[in-house]
């Protein structure tokens, strides 16, 4: 409990040396939950499990959002009024998956609660109560560093086949042993490597400079390589596709830049590589069929959980009794065991309403097609069932499409700029919105 309360007092450290650019305290949080996999949480705070067990970048969300009620009160308002419906439903959602868990007497997910639905939200209001184009870019950065640094861990843990970091965390998995020539960095999970990659491929489109790119879109490919993930390596060849079409000014350099992405995916699939991915194709070890058994049995049974669920994570107790091998391997079809499939479809439903809401153009290229890929990806695994980084993933890049968006729409003359609120501490050029 101690080395918790020290960490607490760091969070609160951090948030009121940030209090003005909450973007910042954001930022470290998404790092943390990239450089820090869930199982190695209690590195920092000293909890392996139990309600207090939540991640590091938890702790450091609730305490930012919690000083941003004592500072800034009314930009916090703000932003809940301008999508008020949008903020009540989360919080219906949030509500109703507490009190299914809290009384179920098969959930037990209250920390899986907290990590990838309550802290996301609560960023992703952080991210909007601070947007500004120089924020919102450095935010992409971000990601884009943080992904690259995550699969060069996991090619470094391809060569050497060791864990290097977290060992002792990553063996106590069940799965680990049994994992083969998976690799996933400091992440979570080997589909979390790829859904990172996924997702951060079409944010590539905004570097100017190819000699940066294009190494980049290399390095994406090799994750999703190493991650084995069938669909992972298509999304992000698609992702690398659409980054040589949108960086390209002419159709000359676009129908070359897509030659060179073909001709480099081909020589990585002959190379080691692809070994493991190859092997997936020809023999997938009953992935399919899991989720196939999977659709099978929510499609039976799917009228007992219409309404009321069975509380958070009780999907995996629900689909071991019925003899599925695996999870649901869908994080919407989990969600609707968990919470209720009106609830679970007013939870995917939300982020689907910002993805169509703000589909107009922004100034962050690919951020749509990324926000679409982190909608779609996680309802193919049990993506937000499991703590990883797959729900500040959503939110961030949800917040990203959202920002970018309303940042576009509010290039105001000078005259219209007291219906904005502007964050202390910025440029004039960078004008933060009420989202």
């Amino acid at each position: 409990m101690t080395q918790l309360l020290i960490w607490i007092v760091v969070c609160a450290a951090i948030a009121f040396l940030t209090r003005d650019r909450p973007m910042i305290a954001v930022g470290v949080s998404v790092a943390l939950w990239f450089l820090v996999p869930a199982v190695a949480g209690s590195v920092i705070t000293g909890q392996p499990t139990g309600p207090l067990s939540s991640h590091p970048a938890s702790w450091l969300v609730l305490v930012s959002l919690a000083m941003q009620l004592v500072y800034s009160r009314r930009k916090l308002g703000g932003v809940i009024a301008r999508n008020v419906l949008l903020y009540l439903s989360l919080l219906v959602v949030i509500a109703v998956a507490y009190v299914n868990t809290r009384y179920s007497d098969v959930g037990s997910g209250t920390v899986i609660l907290i990590d990838q639905v309550v802290v996301p939200v609560a960023a992703f209001i952080l991210i909007m109560t601070a947007a500004t184009k120089r924020s919102i870019r450095r935010l992409r950065t971000l990601f884009i560093v943080l992904t690259a640094v995550v699969v060069v861990v996991a090619l470094a843990q391809w060569i050497t086949q060791q864990p290097l970091v977290y060992a002792k965390q990553f063996e106590s998995l069940y799965w680990f042993a049994s994992k083969g020539n998976r690799w996933m960095g400091t992440l979570d999970q080997p589909l979390a490597l790829s859904f990172a990659v996924c997702v951060t491929t079409p944010l590539l489109a905004a570097i100017t400079r190819w000699y940066i790119r294009v190494p980049l879109i290399g390095l994406m490919l090799v994750g999703a390589l190493i991650s084995q993930s069938r669909l992972g390596i298509v999304l992000v060849l698609v992702g690398a596709m659409y980054v040589m079409i949108a960086s390209a000014t002419t159709w000359p350099r676009r129908t070359a830049g897509i030659a060179a992405t073909a001709i480099g995916a081909i020589a990585l699939a002959f190379s080691p590589l692809a070994d493991g991915l190859i092997g997936r194709l020809q023999n997938d070890t009953g992935s399919t069929r899991a989720r196939e058994l999977a659709i099978d049995f929510f499609a039976s049974n799917w009228s007992q959980y219409f309404i009321v669920g069975r509380g958070v994570s009780s999907s995996y107790r629900v689909g071991s009794a019925a003899g599925l091998g695996t999870s649901l391997e869908s994080s919407i079809l989990m969600y609707s065991i968990d919470i209720g499939i009106v609830f679970a479809v007013l939870y995917f439903g939300a982020m689907a309403y910002l993805l169509v809401r703000y589909a107009r153009r922004g100034f962050i290229t690919g951020a749509w097609l990324a926000g679409a890929m982190a909608l779609i990806i996680p309802n193919t695994y049990s993506a937000l069932a499991t703590r990883s980084v797959a729900g500040i993933l959503v939110w961030g890049v949800l917040a990203m499409v959202t920002a970018a968006s309303q940042l576009k729409a509010a290039e105001l003359p000078d005259e219209s700029l007291d219906e904005l609120q502007v964050a202390t501490g910025v440029q004039p050029r960078d004008r933060a919105i009420v989202a």
